[in-house]
């Protein structure tokens, strides 16, 4: 296996997966891809951070198509049989999420599907482009009991099965109701106005369903976000985990890329009420610097006025490129997210309030009576300082 003298020196294996993030090839990028496979390529790394970063399909789209022969045969199988696997799996759940919404409707509960297959349809034009391991459907809290009973006659046990139970303390919100069919292999989430806490204002689910768009999925039409509100909210979902995933970035430019008509007055008008301008600016300064997305004159120097966020991503490239990659520790998030806002006392109450909030890996570390959760805002900062280090870096990466 091939490591780099120098770990400061961008990977040659993270620099192809740029190159092969995206769903169409300059002839420069190609040439590019060309030359990185000319020299010598760590193959059993390059396959484990395609899968990390969820660009698998579109790394054998490419090295298929450039340099056919170019790869090792064990290779060359290891991601043949993975692309396979995502194909069944991608086609899987988008029946699946088609069977629920129809279950939903018929019990008039208002259901927007999120990320998942709507956006491989919305942004990659093929829904086994852009792997998913889990369908992700926002609701309005009220309707979290009513769709809860629909997922469990499903056959999904819920991760937390306490959380919507008589004597659990009406506070205990997750970060997503989450369920699992460990037999099918299916994992569902459902968020709410109040389990979307790392938008930096509560979001009005109200005004989401008025203004949905059909998107055509597997012959169907689904009702969904239109790419104006999408793509903030892929910004936001980006700075939600530090951009650690390079298929993140790439939702963000296939967006863009896929809708050259783009409003995008709509966009600045969707992402300023929900004080997320920053990480709108982040994401796509992201797209642009990493992947070559090409944005209007007019957003592109929008984007590059904000020095923060110019900074910030181009901190993130260096993360992302480098071997190994490294994990923030916890000052470097709680920093992260204080950067994400641009008015700085709002961007240090927004760090501040998801330090405390607490998550439900607080509540599997210690379950306390309903009377004692509110010690667990006093816990949270505790349980993410010893996971994460004040003022060290760890070398594995997380999966989400």
């Amino acid at each position: 296996m091939m490591t780099p003298a120098n770990e400061n020196i961008p990977s040659p294996e993270k620099r192809l997966l740029v190159c092969c993030a995206r769903t169409k090839l300059t002839p420069e990028v190609a040439t590019t891809i060309r030359e990185i496979l000319a020299g010598p390529l760590d193959w059993d790394f390059l396959l484990w951070e395609a899968e990390e970063n969820s660009i698998t399909p579109l790394l054998d789209r490419h090295l298929s198509a450039v340099a056919p022969g170019a790869a090792p045969p064990a290779a060359q199988e290891q991601w043949k049989k993975t692309c396979r696997a995502n194909t069944v799996r991608c086609l899987y759940l988008t029946a699946e999420l088609i069977n629920i919404l129809r279950i939903f409707h018929s019990q008039n509960i208002a259901a927007i599907p999120y990320k998942g297959p709507v956006l491989a349809a919305q942004a990659y034009g093929d829904v086994a482009l852009r792997e998913f391991e889990d369908l992700d459907i926002i609701l309005r809290q009220s309707d979290v009991p009513k769709a809860h009973a629909i997922i469990v006659s499903l056959g999904y046990k819920p991760k937390f099965d306490w959380i919507l139970s008589p004597g659990a303390a009406a506070s205990l919100v997750p970060g997503e109701y989450n369920y699992r069919d460990e037999s099918r292999r299916a994992m569902v989430e459902l968020h709410t106005e109040i389990t979307l806490r790392h938008f930096p204002i509560k979001p009005d689910l109200d005004a989401f369903i008025r203004n949905l768009v059909p998107v055509r999925v597997s012959d169907r039409d689904m009702l969904t976000f239109a790419a104006e509100d999408l793509l903030p909210m892929l910004c936001i979902h980006g700075s939600k985990d530090f951009w650690e995933r390079l298929s993140w970035m790439a939702d963000v430019s296939e967006l863009v890329q896929s809708h050259p008509a783009l409003d995008w007055d709509r966009v600045l008008r969707f992402a300023q009420p929900l004080n997320a301008t920053r990480m709108l600016n982040l994401g796509l300064a992201l797209a642009a610097g990493v992947l070559g997305a090409s944005l209007p004159p007019e957003i592109s120097a929008r984007v590059k006025a904000d020095r923060v966020a110019g900074e910030v991503a181009a901190e993130v490239r260096q993360r992302l490129l480098t071997r190994p990659f490294r994990t923030l520790d916890a000052a470097g998030r709680f920093q992260f997210r204080r950067r994400m806002l641009a008015a700085k006392f709002d961007g240090w109450r927004y760090a501040m309030r998801l330090a405390v909030v607490p998550s439900e890996d607080d509540w599997e570390r210690m379950r306390l009576p309903r009377a004692l959760a509110p010690l667990y805002v006093a816990l949270r900062p505790l349980r993410l300082l010893q996971k994460y280090g004040w003022a060290r870096r760890r070398d594995a990466k997380p999966r989400f």
